[in-house]
């Protein structure tokens, strides 16, 4: 929640979050964000890597990962998903307020 909060103030709107893979994949293909942050480590049969391959893959929407993983095999299987952004937490705001301005400009 304190991140939506954080978005807002930047002056970004969440359209949905999502509490499994599953919902993920659906609510990407409902409401076509500008952008996806996505856990991997999030519930459902499919992983948060797995669920941001097929949401950029269906929809080309960049995904940003946010992860307590920093290991580099987990690293590894995450750039599979061809992700716009890998943060480990706890979040350097700065760092991903910058690169989300990146890729909002590079939308326009």
């Amino acid at each position: 929640m304190f991140l939506g909060e954080i978005l807002a103030l930047w002056g970004y709107e969440i359209c949905e979050t999502a509490t499994s893979g599953e919902d993920a994949i659906k609510e990407a293909e409902i409401h076509n964000p500008d952008l996806v942050l996505m856990d991997i480590n999030i519930h459902g049969k499919i992983s948060g890597i797995e669920a941001a391959g097929k949401i950029h893959s269906q929809g080309g929407m960049p995904v940003i990962f946010m992860t307590g993983y920093s290991d580099e095999e987990t690293r590894q299987k995450a750039y599979t998903a061809h992700p716009a952004g890998y943060f480990v937490k706890p979040l350097h705001y700065d760092k991903l307020k910058e690169a989300l301005m990146s890729i909002m400009y590079q939308k326009k």
